[in-house]
């Protein structure tokens, strides 16, 4: 074989073996969730302090994809969650719109943030290829398959979004989605206010369940 068809199905394996990674990697989080084994440690914590660990993971692929990657997060925003569960949630939507904006140079995702009476309010809003009404009324149901492939070929295991969903259930929120075809997608998360530290708001997770007290 001479070299480009060497690269060729060496890029192939490695674009294979992450796939394979990636939907293993989602059917174990499905099973822990829904088998009640992730343990559920929320803490009160700035958002940007999860903000900024995604934004440092995906700012190459936003820049090899020619995306603007926008951090609007202000610093002061507390919330009273999990954080590993709430990085992870924030690291999968914006993985998410950048896989489905588009490569001309005028892509973006931005991600904002700002108090509500219901609590904090996240959005991560791209200007890609959009959704129709049925898929967005079935984006967060469970599908074991291949999803649609990004702008740039990306394939994906179709459970990312489910996960989204267990785990801001898991922390007391809310996740819903409104898009345009062509023109573009955002995701909302609502999560509970930090703490006053007098205990106004309290939760934990006892034998699979969420309370509040």
């Amino acid at each position: 074989l001479d070299e480009s068809s060497v690269q060729n199905i060496a890029d192939y394996l490695y674009e294979t073996s992450q796939s394979t990674y990636n939907l293993l990697e989602s059917l174990l989080e499905w099973a822990m969730a829904e088998g009640g084994r992730f343990v559920y440690h929320p803490i009160n914590f700035n958002l940007k302090q999860a903000t900024s660990i995604v934004i440092k993971v995906l700012n190459t692929l936003a820049i090899k994809k020619k995306i603007a990657l926008i951090d609007e997060i202000p610093e002061d925003l507390k919330v009273y969650a999990d954080i590993i569960m709430i990085t992870s949630v924030i690291q999968n939507l914006v993985s998410n719109a950048l896989k489905f904006t588009r490569l001309d140079g005028y892509g973006f995702v931005a991600l904002r943030a700002s108090f509500t009476n219901d609590g904090i309010e996240i959005q991560i809003e791209d200007n890609g290829l959009g959704m129709t009404e049925l898929q967005m009324s079935t984006v967060f149901h469970p599908r074991i398959t291949a999803s649609l492939r990004g702008t740039d070929g990306e394939k994906g295991a179709g459970l990312g979004l489910t996960l989204c969903k267990r785990f801001i259930d898991l922390n007391l929120g809310k996740i819903s989605v409104s898009s345009k075809e062509g023109e573009g997608t955002i995701f909302k998360v609502i999560l509970p206010c930090s703490t006053d530290g007098t205990g106004m708001l309290l939760a934990q997770k006892d034998s699979g369940d969420v309370t509040v007290a």
